[in-house]
C-alpha cells in the first residue's frame, strides 16, 4: 500500500518551535506572542476563504458562499481587534 503524503500545514498554523516559545513565555511576552500567532492564524483562515471563493463554481453554492463570507467577516473583525490589543502592548 502506498504511503499517504503528509498534508501541507494550513496557512497560519504555528510550528513546534513557536509553540514551545509560547509555552515558555509569560506576562506581556506571552500576550505579544499569542496575539502575533493568532493574527497570523486568522489571516490563514482569510486566505483559505479567498482560495475557496476563487475556485470555479464555489461561490455559486449558497451554503458555501454564506459560510465562507461569515468566516471572512468574523476573522477580519478579530484580526482588527487583536491588532489593537497588540498595539496597546507595545512599549
Amino acid at each position: 500500500m502506498p504511503a499517504v503524503p503528509a498534508m501541507a500545514a494550513m496557512p497560519g498554523m504555528i510550528n513546534e518551535a513557536q509553540l514551545k516559545q509560547l509555552e515558555g513565555s509569560k506576562g506581556a511576552e506571552f500576550d505579544r506572542l499569542f496575539l502575533t500567532y493568532m493574527i497570523r492564524h486568522h489571516r490563514g483562515a482569510v486566505s483559505m476563504v479567498q482560495d475557496l471563493i476563487s475556485a470555479p463554481g464555489a461561490a455559486q453554492d449558497e451554503t458555501v458562499f454564506k459560510f465562507a463570507s461569515d468566516v471572512n467577516v468574523d476573522q477580519v473583525t478579530e484580526i482588527a481587534r487583536m491588532e489593537k490589543m497588540l498595539a496597546a502592548l507595545s512599549p
